[in-house]
């Protein structure tokens, strides 16, 4: 019988999420590992003599009873200056109170907080080359412990620098494999010696030849980790292909296939789905290779990571940072990740000697915040927080104008939009349509201004 009875919308739940304050510097010192505070119903207090809270005596600059975060009933987190001498800020702009998502940086004082949503029954497990106390670098290494023993093809998918190599041997150690862990950087190989680079050729082959296994029999019972394979030339694509099906390879003068039990891990900073669209990339090639993708978080979604893998990149003795360097570090948007990291650490070690080292000495290093213009790149904020703030504080849609001068601003970047704003990435989507804007117009290689969608 039909009914024209209108039913409720579906909601689809979201697993529990918690709020966390996670403490990365106090005073002069950072915290490794960092301390983790949540807010209960009644709040939590910041300050240099806080009864219950977050009571930090070693930071001369924070005020007695210096801030508090309040939790709403609907999950979101409320940040209030309690009148302090030196102020509040939420990524380096003062407030008197603000709303907070996953990912700001609180700035009391000469102490430092990143806020942090995590999911409830978040996993981890003992990689040692991945540090990290960060959601997201828990979750990375969850997910590889899990895939490691198994023979699956993985495709390492991230931006350059986030430490894909460094994946792919942590996969190769838990795998349990006996064999060599063989890199192979796709790019530099040249075109017309890559088939017997990979797969090897036979003495005569060609005039001159030489026999030699290839990267793939050298790889044998271990694992292959082909880096860059987005790069990989076209002409070599289906012998490839060939190659991981079959797990044989024919070498260069070669007419019967040889055995090689090579588990492969490939990676890339490409969208490879794009280049199969394009048809620079072959669609049957990358089904082959993604048979289990992993996605590595930029150094941006993992902030509070930063002081920990400097103090670790800077090695003994602890060193020692001024918190105005520190605020920087946390709200940097690290276009190169962990390896500008790195480079970083080295130069503290050359101009700074042992410290403590100030801002002056990279200021011209570090761009302001918000600065990149890739939208997969930018922070998430957290759906349980800022969605449980649009319900908390509704309000109309900003007038076309502000919201073409902040899409301008962040480089169309919505992600970044949202965090400008205090709001989520949800309800800004809803704004640019209500204003019938065209996202991709802002973005470097947009070619136009504020087009509006068809």
């Amino acid at each position: 019988m039909n009914t024209t009875e209108k039913k409720p919308p579906v909601r689809v739940s979201r697993p529990p999420a918690t709020a966390s304050l996670v403490l990365v510097f106090s005073g002069k010192e950072l915290l490794v590992p960092p301390r983790r505070y949540t807010p209960g119903r009644d709040g939590l207090f910041i300050g240099r003599e806080v009864e219950q809270g977050i009571c930090l005596p070693e930071d001369p600059r924070l005020s007695r009873r210096h801030a508090s975060v309040h939790r709403s009933p609907l999950g979101g987190l409320r940040l209030v200056d309690e009148g302090s001498s030196n102020g509040t800020c939420v990524n380096g702009k003062r407030v008197t109170e603000s709303p907070l998502v996953d990912g700001d940086v609180i700035s009391v004082g000469d102490s430092l907080l990143v806020v942090r949503v995590e999911p409830e029954g978040l996993g981890d497990a003992p990689v040692p080359e991945l540090l990290g106390t960060s959601v997201a670098a828990r979750r990375l290494r969850a997910v590889l412990a899990q895939v490691a023993p198994s023979d699956a093809t993985v495709l390492l998918l991230g931006e350059t620098g986030c430490g894909k190599e460094v994946a792919a041997r942590a996969l190769h150690q838990m795998s349990g494999r006996k064999g060599a862990f063989v890199p192979v950087n796709c790019s530099a190989i040249t075109e017309s010696l890559a088939e017997s680079q990979l797969f090897g050729q036979l003495a005569g082959a060609f005039t001159g030849a030489v026999a030699r296994p290839g990267l793939f029999r050298a790889a044998d019972g271990g694992t292959l980790f082909l880096d860059e394979v987005g790069d990989l030339p076209a002409a070599l694509q289906p012998k490839l292909l060939r190659a991981v099906q079959e797990r044989a390879v024919l070498p260069v003068g070669g007419t019967t296939p040889q055995p090689c039990d090579v588990r492969i891990v490939a990676a890339t900073h490409k969208d490879l789905r794009a280049a199969v669209a394009g048809q620079s990339f072959r669609g049957d090639l990358y089904a082959r290779l993604a048979e289990f993708p992993v996605h590595l978080p930029p150094l941006r979604e993992r902030r509070e990571d930063v002081p920990l893998l400097l103090a670790h990149a800077l090695g003994a003795p602890a060193p020692r940072l001024e918190a105005e360097l520190v605020d920087r570090l946390l709200l940097y948007e690290w276009p190169f990740n962990v390896r500008e990291l790195l480079a970083l650490a080295k130069l503290f070690r050359i101009q700074g000697g042992a410290g403590p080292y100030g801002l002056a000495l990279v200021e011209g290093r570090l761009t302001p915040p918000s600065s990149l213009g890739a939208e997969s790149a930018a922070p998430v904020v957290a759906e349980e927080l800022s969605d449980a703030r649009d319900e908390e504080a509704p309000e109309p849609p900003p007038d076309r104008a502000r919201l073409e001068e902040l899409l301008r601003q962040h480089r169309g970047v919505v992600a970044d939009v949202a965090r400008a704003m205090s709001r989520s990435r949800k309800q800004v989507y809803r704004w640019i349509e209500y204003h019938r804007l065209d996202v991709k117009a802002f973005r470097p290689d947009g070619g136009g201004r504020g087009a509006r969608t068809p």
